[in-house]
C-alpha cells in the first residue's frame, strides 16, 4: 500500500505541475484514444473525468463526503462548483497536500474509512477511484451510516476470475450483491466506463516507452561512464527498477481483460 501510495502522490504532483490541478484519478475518454499521446491530452481527460463525476451526482446533493480524497483535487473543484465537501483519507502526507488547498476550515479526516467517526451526516459519499481500497461490507455500512441520500462511486472492479479474496477488489456482481443482501439502497443508475478509461493506460505506455525509458537510458550509460563507482550504487540500488521502464507491458489490454471499469449511483431506497 505504501508504494501505491507513493505512486499517487507521484501522479497528483505531476497533474499538479503540469496543469494545476492535482488530480491523481485515471482519464476519461469518450471519444477512445487521442491522435496525439501526450501528458497534456492527459490532463484534458483528468479533468473530463471530474466533470462526468459532477454530472451524476444527485439533483439537490450539497453536502458530500469525499471519500479517499487524496491531495483535494476533487474536493477543491467541488468546493468551486458550490458544494460543501468534508474529506477522508489514511494517508497523512496527502492529507497535507489538501490541507493546504482546501478553503480554511475544511474538514479533511485522518482515517480509513472503515474506521470513520464523526458526528456529521452528508448528502452523498463520493469515491473517485477509491471503493476498491475498502472492504466492500465494511463500506456500504459506513455509507448508510454518514449518507443522507447515497453515494456516487467511479471506479473499477476485477472481473471473474481475476477478484482478490480479501474483501476489496472484488467483482461487479458481488457489489450487487452485496447492495442487495444490505437493501438500504437502490441502484439508479449503472454504467460501464471501461473503454473510455484504459486510454490512460495507452498513454502512459507511450509516455513510459518512448519519453522516459531513451532519457533514463541515456543517463545510465552516461554516468557508467563518468563516475563508474557512482553508477555501481546506483545499478544496486536501482537496477532493476530502471530495467523495468525499457519492458512494454500492454497495460492497456491487461487493465481491460482484468478489471472493468463503473459509473454506479445509488440512493437510499424507501422504507
Amino acid at each position: 500500500m505504501k508504494l501505491k501510495s507513493l505512486e499517487l502522490e507521484a501522479t497528483a504532483l505531476m497533474s499538479e505541475v503540469m496543469f494545476g490541478h492535482g488530480f491523481a484519478h485515471y482519464g476519461y475518454f469518450p471519444n477512445g484514444v487521442p491522435g496525439v499521446l501526450s501528458a497534456e491530452a492527459m490532463g484534458r481527460a483528468q479533468e473530463a473525468y471530474f466533470e462526468k463525476l459532477v454530472e451524476v451526482i444527485p439533483e439537490g446533493a450539497r453536502s458530500i463526503l469525499d471519500v479517499g480524497s487524496g491531495t483535494g483535487a476533487n474536493a477543491k473543484a467541488l468546493i468551486d462548483r458550490g458544494f460543501t465537501v468534508a474529506c477522508v483519507s489514511p494517508s497523512a502526507q496527502m492529507n497535507e497536500m489538501a490541507r493546504a488547498k482546501l478553503p480554511p476550515g475544511t474538514e479533511v479526516h485522518d482515517a480509513f474509512f472503515e474506521e470513520f467517526e464523526a458526528s456529521g451526516r452528508y448528502d452523498i459519499c463520493l469515491f473517485a477511484e477509491s471503493f476498491h481500497y475498502i472492504d466492500l461490507e465494511a463500506a456500504l455500512r459506513q455509507v448508510d451510516h454518514y449518507a443522507e441520500h447515497g453515494m456516487v462511486m467511479f471506479d473499477y472492479f476485477r472481473r471473474p476470475g481475476f477478484a482478490h479474496g480479501d474483501g476489496t477488489r472484488g467483482t461487479h456482481q458481488a457489489f450487487l450483491d452485496a447492495v442487495a443482501a444490505q437493501g438500504r439502497f437502490q441502484i439508479t443508475s449503472d454504467v460501464d466506463m471501461t473503454d473510455a478509461i484504459t486510454p490512460t493506460f495507452v498513454i502512459h505506455e507511450y509516455l513510459k516507452n518512448e519519453k522516459v525509458a531513451p532519457f533514463i537510458t541515456r543517463f545510465r550509460a552516461e554516468i557508467a561512464q563518468s563516475y563508474p563507482w557512482r553508477a555501481w550504487a546506483m545499478e544496486k540500488a536501482l537496477g532493476r527498477t530502471l530495467d523495468k521502464l525499457n519492458r512494454k507491458t500492454n497495460r492497456a489490454e491487461k487493465f481491460a481483460r482484468e478489471h472493468e471499469y463503473r459509473l454506479i449511483v445509488l440512493e437510499r431506497a424507501a422504507q
